[in-house]
């Protein structure tokens, strides 16, 4: 494993956030059998297509319309599937569980962040007057060479097309699926070395190819892998682990060397002579070549364990060198083994019958589920909002237990309280949303740690107002400050969110009828020195409470309490003003330039907000806020209910007659 130059700037710069951020979506298409195993010729006259479901004569295609991380594309493509399974079944049909031609099978798009692209461009790649769509199109075309030339060990992990659904009783092959594809172009190799050869040689497509305009005002947008086999055990008709397996080679291929211009076409062809092998071969057959793929998964591990893919890395690794290791336990042998002496036919209807048994792991209720179904049958948006509030969304609007919408501000405020959840809500704005994690144990500080160790964080608790207990580092802490006050704040809260800390000053919005009633700057807790008295005394007049995080802070600075502090310096007792804390509120709505005052009204808006209370870090309130100045604007979070009196009684004597404003809605 050797990092190129885009791999070392990645690293270097502290991109590394972007392996959390590919995208992905998936279309499966599915031949559509009747109880019997009947091919259905008539699914039009029954089922409606819209922006999930396509038909295309006995073929039904189940698509994702919008790409997601992996962790949701997953909880997408299964409850995707168990509706259209339910859907289709109360009609007496089913989906052909394998892949029964060559229309059939599954085709994985993925999506790099265009921040990505922008961020290393401009960092690095820019001085050498490369264009950046040609910059950005040389990035997907890296990843397809490295996918291309791993599709052998693809197809070994998860072949399962045994025979095609006309001929279950003849040549059982790994991936019949692969076969067909390959066996007619084994003659011609696709040439993924710049955009214009790739278009030359498309007709030599096997299982990788590039989408977009491929010009200058788009160029590549998504890299797709193909004609997938279905694995009929699985929930989401691929094994999850084999997406865990692309996420990371996405990451690899992204980050490290690739193989040399004059080289690739050699190794391209000897690459698709040895996947028709794998393809054609017996699935109890041993692969000479196993070695080059034990490789393969060794390189992959030592990148994902180097970059802390964590725990679900762990367990896919495990599972995939078990298949190395162990022949039988890869897909298409272990089918072939359970089918015993069953026909193909009877055997995969029986899987069709298990996958209806199989049920949902959504803590939804039974009404929230019902909506959604209903929702994807009449081709309506629709998405999970939390799974533990039991809140979807239709079409736009919130729904609570599939009865109470967003007409009642109680239902869109239970989902204020979730940090995480709430900065995706409004992350289709042109603002910007730091990086954060979210953990439930001191473990997963630790493990955590290498993502953060060169970071200034913040600790705060994962719902509701973040509070005194949480700590703000200005300078990247230590592996024991880190681990240490996690611990610490464990003990107060369940869950831990560490976010990247951001330039700027803290702000909280008061809304009152979707307007801005308040604005005012958070001032962290702080004392200011006369020249005569030591910081312990100046904490004292106060009455200022010197708890950990206070100490800590003090200690950053290399203060301690016996030190007079000279006239008219200020000494911060915290970096952060959460609410318990002692800041001070400095009114700001006046002074504030009137973009932000808009800004903050289409948050609001995007919340569905009517009344409540929205956390931001504004650099500059003097500077207009502008789309194309997404920094200017960092949001923290949302609140339904929080304390009036920082926003009635501020520095300078300040006041403001809140409740008069509230009462004033009434009249």
């Amino acid at each position: 494993m050797k990092l190129d130059e885009i791999g070392k700037t990645i690293n270097e710069e502290g991109l590394i956030d972007v392996l959390n951020n590919f995208k992905y979506s998936m279309r499966q298409t599915y031949l559509v059998v009747d109880e019997n195993g009947n091919v259905v010729n008539d699914i039009a006259s029954m089922i409606d297509e819209n922006q999930y479901l396509h038909i295309n004569g006995n073929h039904i295609e189940l698509i994702q319309p919008r790409a997601y991380r992996l962790e949701r594309l997953k909880q997408e493509v299964q409850l995707q599937l168990q509706f259209l399974k339910h859907q289709l079944a109360t009609h007496g049909f089913k989906l052909w569980p394998l892949a029964a031609d060559k229309n059939s099978g599954m085709t994985i798009s993925i999506q790099l962040p265009e921040q990505l692209f922008l961020e290393l461009y401009q960092r690095k790649f820019k001085q050498y007057k490369i264009d950046y769509y040609d910059f950005r199109n040389q990035i997907y075309l890296k990843l397809a060479q490295g996918f291309e030339l791993s599709q052998p060990l693809l197809t070994y992990l998860t072949g399962s097309s045994l025979a095609f659904f006309k001929d279950l009783d003849g040549r059982t092959r790994r991936s019949t699926l692969t076969f067909d594809l390959l066996n007619g172009i084994q003659d011609f190799q696709p040439d993924f070395r710049t955009v214009k050869s790739y278009l030359g040689t498309k007709n030599a497509l096997g299982k990788v190819a590039l989408e977009g305009q491929f010009d200058h005002q788009q160029g590549i947008t998504a890299l797709t892998l193909r004609k997938l086999d279905f694995n009929p055990d699985s929930q989401l008709g691929i094994g999850p682990n084999i997406l865990n397996l692309i996420d990371v080679m996405v990451g690899y291929f992204l980050m490290n060397e690739g193989v040399a211009n004059d080289q690739l076409m050699a190794k391209v062809k000897a690459s698709r002579e040895l996947d028709l092998k794998v393809a054609a071969a017996s699935p109890f057959r041993k692969i000479d070549e196993m070695a080059k793929f034990k490789s393969l998964i060794d390189n992959l591990n030592h990148f994902a364990v180097d970059f802390n893919y964590g725990e679900n890395w762990s367990g896919t690794v495990e599972a995939i060198k078990a298949k190395l290791e162990d022949g039988m336990q890869a897909l298409a042998a272990r089918l072939l083994r359970e089918q015993g002496s069953q026909s193909l036919l009877k055997f995969l209807l029986a899987k069709t019958h298990d996958g209806m048994l199989k049920g949902q792991s959504s803590k939804l209720s039974a009404n929230s589920m019902r909506i959604l179904q209903a929702a994807f049958e009449a081709g309506m948006d629709y998405q999970v909002i939390d799974n533990d509030q039991d809140i979807v969304e239709i079409n736009g609007h919130y729904v609570w237990n599939g009865l109470q919408s967003d007409l009642d501000q109680a239902v869109t405020a239970k989902l204020w309280d979730n940090k995480e959840l709430t900065k995706q809500l409004v992350g289709n704005l042109a603002i910007q949303i730091q990086p954060s994690w979210k953990i439930a144990t001191v473990d997963q500080a630790i493990r955590l740690y290498p993502m953060i160790k060169e970071k200034a964080v913040v600790l705060k608790n994962a719902n509701g107002h973040s509070d005194a207990h949480g700590i703000l580092y200005r300078m990247a802490p230590s592996k024991k400050e880190f681990v240490e006050s996690v611990g610490v704040m464990l003990k107060q809260t369940s869950q831990v969110l560490i976010e990247q800390v951001s330039t700027g000053s803290t702000y909280q919005a008061l809304i009152l009828n979707g307007k801005v009633a308040s604005l005012i700057e958070r001032v962290p807790e702080n004392v200011v020195g006369d020249g005569r008295k030591t910081l312990k005394q100046l904490i004292e007049n106060k009455q200022f409470e010197l708890g950990r995080n206070e100490r800590k802070t003090l200690m950053m600075q290399g203060l301690t309490l016996d030190q007079v502090i000279p006239r008219g310096i200020q000494v911060l007792l915290r970096y952060d003003s959460f609410t318990g804390s002692y800041f001070q509120s400095v009114d700001a709505l006046n002074d504030a330039d009137q973009t932000y005052i808009q800004l903050l009204e289409k948050i609001a808006t995007q919340l569905q907000m009517r009344d409540g209370f929205i956390d931001m870090i504004f650099s500059n309130i003097y500077q207009p806020y502008s789309e194309e100045h997404p920094e200017l604007a960092v949001f923290l979070g949302a609140h339904a209910s929080g304390a009036f009196q920082p926003h009635e009684k501020m520095a300078l004597n300040q006041q403001r007659d809140i409740a008069a404003e509230v009462i004033a809605q009434f009249k």
